[in-house]
């Protein structure tokens, strides 16, 4: 079955049951929004639970910012996207490892410094539902100039050794992908009404673009494409051309570990 793609820019596209929902609960969502409202918590958190589960069969167009070598392009292409998790972090250091990218010792270092493990990371796909270049060169520049994910670069972005390491390999990569929103855990229904509220009328300064994480795998399926900087439309997306710091051309004729 084809999934059905709920483009959060055009709330006049919604499915219809979604626009039902919304439009049956239009004045109580208005009101909650509203600085002087006086719906209860009760009767916004039945709505918003609804919304949910009205929401559930649907998906959403995602982007997902990194840094890839061409194997991990290949990989995803071919296999989808797993779960991030300590295990498959060393898996990836590893490889790189054998393929002269990083040496033994830089290797070592970055086994011993990640966020991996976090509850905050293990077991969850980032993407933003928006283009990157909304989050600006300080919101999603690191995550393609650093090879690793962001559970690594955090640590090691600073670093004179491992630092120079992480960034002198890989591709900067944006990977599309078709997500169901049932696997997504943040706060999408409170974007949802107030792109609503905004589409008639309703004018809020709280955020209505959308990131969030996925806690399922997804297959190569769900995988639309991978732009691979520098193709024009992963610039138009990410806005890097305008950056202070440009991204390096990529190039991975030369490992790390020569280059250090």
């Amino acid at each position: 079955m084809t999934p059905v793609i709920i483009n959060l820019e055009r709330p006049e596209t919604w499915p219809s049951d979604v626009l039902r929902f919304l439009e049956a609960n239009y004045e109580l969502f208005l009101d909650w929004e509203s600085p002087d409202g006086e719906v209860g918590a009760r009767s916004y958190d039945k709505a918003i639970y609804g919304l949910r589960d009205v929401l559930a069969p649907y998906f959403l167009k995602g982007l997902h910012c990194t840094k890839l070598t061409s194997e991990e392009i290949h990989k995803i292409k071919t296999l989808g996207m797993s779960l991030p998790n300590e295990t498959t972090l060393a898996n990836r250091i590893d490889t790189a490892t054998s393929k002269g990218l990083i040496t033994r010792e830089v290797a070592s270092r970055l086994k011993a410094e990640h966020d991996a493990g976090s509850p905050y990371r293990a077991g969850m796909l980032w993407f933003c539902f928006f283009p990157p270049r909304i989050g600006g060169e300080s919101g999603v520049g690191d995550f393609f100039r650093f090879w690793g994910g962001e559970a690594l670069y955090r640590s090691h972005h600073n670093d004179p050794v491992t630092g120079p390491a992480i960034g002198a390999f890989g591709i900067p990569c944006l990977v599309e992908a078709v997500v169901p929103i049932a696997a997504l855990k943040g706060s999408l229904e409170f974007k949802i009404v107030r792109r609503y509220l905004k589409s008639r009328g309703f004018q809020t300064s709280e955020p209505v673009d959308h990131e969030d994480r996925a806690v399922v795998p997804l297959g190569p399926d769900w995988i639309l494409r991978i732009m691979e900087y520098p193709d024009p439309e992963f610039v138009a997306l990410t806005g890097c051309d305008k950056w202070r710091r440009k991204l390096p051309y990529p190039d991975n004729s030369t490992s790390a570990a020569e280059q250090l």
